[in-house]
């Protein structure tokens, strides 16, 4: 008997349908399940797919809980999953249940597991047996399912758990594919149940964080007390196995039981952010995790505590874990007390000093209470209040992640493309691509997922991230500006990350063919005046009449390189092009690769050709005061995403607002001056 059996088998429970008479003989036994929390259940989806249909007409369906102790308890059907066949069950009243220990990481794989659920047994009188196996996990990461080598998993046992055997916490749910009499083994990783309710989560946080942070209270209600649970058993499988850790699971379950009562992360995106931060304090490289996508704090703290996992940067060896975790843990006590005070994370903060002491590492002990010593500081001059939180928390101020679109020339009627998140340094991480490619036409739609999850990463606090676009110059009329990270749906309120995405952030192009040029003086002086300012607006192309593009002898290319490179050579400050149509093909386009050659860094101009419009003087009149108000080219930047929404609000007679309508087309062409030259090489498609 595996030891983990006992502890487990108090935890999963038998799942059927709300009929009255319904015992452990009926032959409704649809599945299994298992307490994660007092009141919740996880579970499969197809387990409760009776109920689904039914739910969506009815939300709360019913369902009945039986524990290990053939108690029945009445349930309801509170989320589902259905595209990772997972599903959460509320158990009102359920104070008791004893949860199972959830991981605080992605599976780390390939992992001895063991297998548990509850499977219809055969015979005269029927009935069901609580079971068990064993099997190697493989997969999991980045959401994919997790393969069971040597596992069949009988009926019924769907939705159990798959516990880690080394850590003894869960980190799978059981489901399968149907082989005759037996199910071949597969689940899904728990850590996919952190995008539980990301389109409809409020300011208190997402479902799954309300689910962590009760599992979190309970588990150390249950240390504080006398008698058996997960984090001794936890002690003693360490010692067992010989490998004791310095974060250890009493410091775990403690810190844990804390983050449970603080207000959530605004997105995975400001846990990332203070785990690289940590990271880059306490092994003083730019090494970085970014294949995860924590949503607690917890999970954050999983990221630094586990080095096992080969593919992302972790520090090196388990005597810097406790260092990790509580130099992390300062920075989160930091920003929950830059977002409400001191009050509010004094208990946190109460921890991590005395953690901090215990330390043998003494650098990084003076790093974290000289962190805390900042905070102390910024309360004493009183500016904890609630303007604080429209910055970064004190003593964490610095560069934040962007996010960077990708998409490749045509090749054979289909654009490649990839989703990066872009650092401060310039490197790049891939988020989602197709090397293979999509029709433009398409390419909104395709990209939209890999744009939803690379925001959801790189949004930290109160940092909303900015998007960039490189592109072929024949997409420079693609109004990606326009785009949405994700679709507003009928049945659900507004939401902000249904919005066009430049209207929310600065969003601005790059060019493909810049790249072949590398980076030139010319351009290395251009970055450095517009980063500095002032800007002054000179026109792209010089011979535009003031009612169109009519001239009969327009200025040649190289009278144009001449002209651009003079107003880029002066260091007073910065001379930026703007042209009143698109720079995506005939002379705006010849005429913009000689302006990149000449130094600039920005063009402000618009996605409408040169034929159908007589308003260019207005907007050129109207674009050198909107360069000249803007300091820098960052500022710039946001007074373009400003007046996006100007020109697409509508007045009261529906009509848009004069004095804005001029820049409903702009487009704003724009190399950030902190960003090194790209050196990627383009996508290719596979050989036919």
């Amino acid at each position: 008997m595996s030891s983990l059996e006992d502890p487990v088998s108090r935890g999963v429970v038998r799942i059927g349908p709300a009929a009255d008479g319904y015992d452990a003989g009926s032959a409704d036994f649809w599945g299994s399940g298992f307490f994660v929390a007092p009141e919740w259940v996880v579970t499969c989806a197809h387990v409760v797919d009776k109920r689904v249909g039914a739910m969506e007409r009815e939300p709360g369906g019913p369902v009945t809980v039986t524990t290990y102790d053939d108690e029945r308890l009445d349930g309801e059907i509170a989320h589902v999953l259905a595209g990772h066949d997972l599903a959460l069950v509320r158990v009102p009243g359920a104070d008791f249940a004893d949860c199972l220990w959830l991981s605080d990481r992605s599976a780390s794989t390939p992992a001895e597991v063991e297998l548990y659920g509850w499977a219809a047994t055969l015979g005269a009188h029927g009935g069901e047996e609580f079971v068990s196996t064993t099997a190697v996990a493989t997969g999991g990461r980045r959401g994919k399912a997790l393969w069971l080598k040597s596992a069949l998993v009988l009926p019924g046992c769907s939705g159990g758990p798959v516990i880690d055997t080394r850590y003894g916490s869960v980190v799978g749910v059981i489901k399968g594919k149907k082989q005759g009499d037996a199910t071949l083994g597969r689940a899904e990783p728990i850590t996919v149940l952190r995008t539980l309710g990301d389109e409809t989560a409020g300011p208190g946080g997402s479902p799954w964080a309300e689910v962590v942070g009760a599992h979190d209270r309970h588990h150390l209600r249950r240390f504080e007390g006398r008698g058996d649970c997960w984090p001794r058993l936890h002690h003693r499988l360490a010692l067992a196995q010989g490998r004791p850790h310095s974060f250890t699971p009493q410091s775990r379950t403690q810190l844990y039981g804390l983050f449970a009562e603080a207000e959530p992360p605004s997105g995975p995106g400001e846990v990332l952010h203070l785990v690289n931060g940590a990271m880059r304090r306490m092994l003083r490289s730019t090494q970085r995790i970014e294949s995860n996508d924590p949503r607690t704090w917890r999970e954050g703290a999983g990221l630094l505590r586990d080095p096992r996992e080969g593919t992302e940067a972790a520090p090196a060896g388990q005597e810097l874990e406790q260092e990790g975790v509580v130099l992390y843990a300062a920075t989160v006590c930091l920003t929950l007390r830059a977002r409400h005070g001191a009050a509010h994370a004094q208990k946190l903060r109460d921890w991590v000093h005395k953690a901090a002491d215990a330390l043998e590492n003494e650098v990084i002990r003076e790093e974290i209470l000289e962190i805390l010593a900042g905070g102390d500081r910024e309360d004493d001059d009183d500016t904890t209040d609630k303007d604080i939180g429209a910055g970064p928390a004190p003593g964490l101020r610095g560069a934040h992640d962007d996010v960077l679109v990708v998409i490749e020339p045509e090749i054979y009627g289909t654009h490649p493309w990839r989703v990066q998140l872009l650092d401060p340094d310039g490197g790049t991480t891939t988020v989602r691509y197709d090397e293979e490619g999509v029709p433009r036409h398409g390419l909104e739609a395709a990209v939209r997922q890999g744009l939803s999850e690379a925001l959801a990463r790189a949004d930290a606090g109160s940092y909303v991230a900015a998007v960039d676009f490189l592109l072929p110059r024949a997409l420079f009329d693609e109004p990606v500006d326009e785009w949405r990270s994700r679709l507003p749906r009928a049945d659900e309120p507004p939401s902000v990350h249904t919005l066009p995405i430049g209207r929310r952030r600065v969003v601005a192009l790059r060019d493909q063919l810049r790249r072949r040029d590398g980076v030139t003086p010319e351009w290395n002086r251009g970055r450095r005046a517009t980063d500095r300012g002032p800007l002054e607006a000179v026109p792209l192309c010089l011979d535009v009449p003031d009612r169109g593009h009519t001239a009969p002898a327009p200025e040649g290319e190289e009278a144009a390189y001449a002209r651009l490179s003079v107003s880029t050579a002066g260091i007073a400050g910065a001379s930026l092009p703007v042209y009143c149509a698109s720079t995506a093909t005939g002379r705006g386009s010849r005429v913009l690769t000689r302006a990149f050659h000449a130094g600039h860094v920005a063009v402000l101009c618009r996605r409408t050709g040169e034929d159908g419009h007589d308003d260019c003087a207005e907007f050129y009149r109207r674009a050198a005061q909107l360069v000249r108000e803007a300091p820098t080219g960052s500022e710039l930047r946001e007074r373009v995403r400003v007046l996006r929404n100007l020109s697409a609000a509508p007045d009261q007679d529906g009509r848009t607002d004069h004095e804005a309508a001029w820049a409903r087309h702009l487009v704003l062409i724009y190399d950030p001056p902190h960003r090194p030259a790209l050196p990627d090489e383009p996508l290719h498609a596979p050989p036919l």
